[in-house]
């Protein structure tokens, strides 16, 4: 009878570890293999973000090189108008990694020379 009853609680700590690695955070690393640098088109950002979904929890790699580039978290009016009145969150040092704690919007781009009006920039939505 012990017997049955480890072998039950062995089988639900294992199903419980499967659903535990399900609902871990993932780390996207912003451009894939291409990274955070010029883009090759102004929307290549907003294509590598189409078909992913970003959640509460997960993180953003921004793989750059200090002083080459930067990662900006700034309004949509400022993200819009790649203008740098006001930024919310300066990442100079790379690689940058951001932490995604709420939901909704996010906006970044770089912040360097004409690196934004050229499509170095990147709007995510975060749910839950």
């Amino acid at each position: 009878m012990a017997k049955v009853h480890l072998i039950t609680l062995l089988a639900l700590a294992t199903i419980a570890c499967f659903m535990v690695g399900i609902a871990v955070a993932e780390t996207h690393v912003v451009g894939g293999d291409f990274g955070w640098f010029v883009p090759p088109n102004k929307t290549f950002y907003e294509d590598w973000a189409k078909n992913r979904t970003f959640k509460v929890g997960d993180k953003l790699r921004f793989p750059h090189k200090t002083g080459a580039n930067n990662v900006a978290e700034v309004s949509k009016s400022e993200y819009e108008k790649c203008s740098q009145g006001a930024t919310i969150r300066m990442h100079a040092d790379g690689p940058a990694l951001i932490d995604l704690k709420a939901p909704g919007d996010y906006y970044f781009y770089s912040s360097i020379g004409l690196h934004c009006e050229v499509g170095q920039k990147l709007h995510i939505t975060v749910t839950n």
